[in-house]
């Protein structure tokens, strides 16, 4: 009702004030689709750090192997190669980005119910199932993930982006840690795998506010643009073109191109040890759900005296020298893992890496906003996405891989030099970007 009054009220003022109201309404429909996010953004991940913290853990209680524990990461990237390109021109090429959004949500959401059944198959049957489910889950994840990208960054324009995910990041990683620290405590505490079943059937309940929050966003609530400026790029890919006409329009758009290269090179060797610290903290340091709790909890704690800092970062140097500055410490977790036998010293040193990799969760994803063109940028989202997920397929089966060939120490060195170079290829092309500025 307070909305209709407002409209009625405006028709009947003069031109000059329905623009100055018109501009108040934005800013009021804009403070309140970031508020909307940010509440959108606790439910999502409360159910999502109920569910993948522990899925590792529930798969070497079923009898995984360590390649297999592998797949529960590369599987689901495999996925989202399929999924992602196709499910973005879908997408854009629709009227109705946020109804499509949400019924993709739904459906990756309703997986989580499936996962509470894994139990009841033959014990056999039972690790081959689990995996398949969280790979195929990642079908409808990988597509609502990308639309939700070009969703937000229609509603939220770039002067309000940073302030705006520090704080929806600040609040997820306060109440997924808790949720993840409660669930680790429940289930050491409940039979298996009854705990776990009863986990999967919160976290879905858990989804189902986080999509009726979702649904309150306001898509309408955007900037109305001067008509003389152009919506659309030089390099803007036809509706229908060939694959080659496709291809030439994304090598021209150069900042694109290599933000997504330097992005490649730091997935790369920011996954290649996440299988390698799952199988280390369970059977080498003999880590249960609560350690895996606590150490989720330790990387947080950190994240939070962090974002301010990286807030303030990115206003003065921009989003691409921020990520090289935060990118550049997150070689300390491989470090430790190569020359520490100790989940509190590892837990430890969580917290000062939670501190700098929050500044990567920030400016990560601000910068793929910055040099993304806006015509079909859903597509374009899921070419950059598409090019990652590579990376997500092979790295964790790159890293299983390395201990065919050597210890765990020697495999985190590794893993420690290869996170080196991919922050120093943000440097290379912020150092770019500075030079053609310049020229």
């Amino acid at each position: 009702m307070p909305e209709f009054w407002e409209s009625v009220r405006l028709r009947f003022l003069n031109r000059k004030s329905r623009a100055n109201d018109g501009a108040e309404l934005y800013l009021s429909g804009l403070d309140r689709n970031i508020r909307i996010n940010t509440w959108h953004g606790v439910f999502n991940i409360a159910a999502l750090d109920i569910v993948i913290p522990f899925t590792s853990i529930f798969a070497m209680k079923l009898g995984a192997s360590a390649f297999e524990v592998a797949l529960l990461s590369s599987a689901p990237a495999a996925v989202s190669l399929v999924a992602m390109i196709p499910g973005a021109h879908f997408i854009d090429r629709s009227d109705r980005k946020k109804r499509l959004t949400f019924l993709f949500m739904l459906a990756h959401r309703i997986f989580y119910l499936a996962l509470t059944c894994v139990p009841f198959f033959a014990p056999s049957r039972r690790t081959l199932i689990f995996v398949v489910l969280i790979a195929i889950m990642n079908f409808p994840g990988a597509i609502s993930n990308v639309a939700w990208q070009s969703l937000i960054s229609k509603i939220i324009p770039p002067e309000r982006r940073a302030e705006a995910f520090a704080a929806r990041n600040k609040i997820m990683n306060v109440v997924g840690t808790a949720v993840t620290l409660m669930a680790g405590l429940a289930l050491d505490r409940m039979a298996f795998p009854l705990g776990y079943q009863i986990i999967f059937g919160i976290a879905f309940v858990l989804a189902l506010i986080e999509l009726k929050v979702f649904n309150s966003l306001d898509e309408s609530v955007t900037r109305q643009e001067p008509a003389a400026v152009p919506l659309e790029p030089a390099h803007g890919v036809p509706e229908q073109s060939t694959l080659k006409q496709r291809l030439a329009a994304i090598f021209k758009e150069k900042r694109f191109v290599r933000y997504t290269l330097a992005s490649i090179l730091f997935y790369f060797g920011w996954q290649i040890a996440w299988p390698l610290f799952n199988w280390y903290q369970v059977k080498e340091l003999g880590a249960n759900n609560v350690w895996v709790s606590i150490l989720n909890l330790m990387n947080t704690g950190g994240s939070l005296f962090g974002y301010g800092y990286w807030v303030k970062m990115s206003h003065k140097h921009g989003h691409l020298k921020t990520l090289f500055y935060s990118s550049s410490g997150i070689f300390i977790v491989p470090a430790i893992y190569a020359f520490s036998h100790s989940l509190y010293t590892i837990g430890a040193f969580n917290f000062l890496v939670g501190a700098i990799f929050s500044g990567v969760n920030l400016a990560l994803f601000n910068a793929l906003l910055e040099v993304t063109p806006e015509v079909r940028k859903t597509t374009y989202i899921a070419y950059y996405n598409t090019l990652i997920t590579i990376s997500g397929v092979i790295a964790p089966i790159a890293g299983v891989s390395l201990l065919g060939f050597m210890n765990f120490q020697w495999a985190f060195i590794i893993c420690a030099v290869l996170r080196i170079l991919g922050s120093l290829g943000f440097l290379v092309i912020s150092r770019l970007e500075e030079r053609e500025r310049r020229f």
